[in-house]
């Protein structure tokens, strides 16, 4: 299913949720991947970049919507490292 963010619907980015895994997209790219374990409730993030000052402000929007435990830094730190349990 995909989805806009609820309150920034006119932005150019999307969101993909696959079951438990919700992936935020930015114009093409994707930007960050969260696959929940259903059965241990692990969560495993990745963050491919924080890109431009627009995906940043975008990547806030997103955690503030889908994972608000999370905030922009914590992307950061694991931009380009792969998946990480977060």
């Amino acid at each position: 299913m995909t989805k806009r963010l609820e309150n920034h619907k006119s932005a150019q980015c999307h969101v993909i949720i696959d079951g438990c895994n919700i992936h935020f997209i930015s114009y093409v790219t994707r930007v960050i991947s969260i696959i929940m374990n259903p059965e241990t409730g692990e969560r495993m993030v990745e963050c491919t970049g924080t890109y431009s000052q627009t995906t940043r402000k975008q990547i806030g929007w997103f955690l503030k919507e889908y994972a608000s435990d999370l905030c922009y830094y914590d992307m950061k730190a694991i931009a380009g490292l792969g998946f990480k349990a977060i």
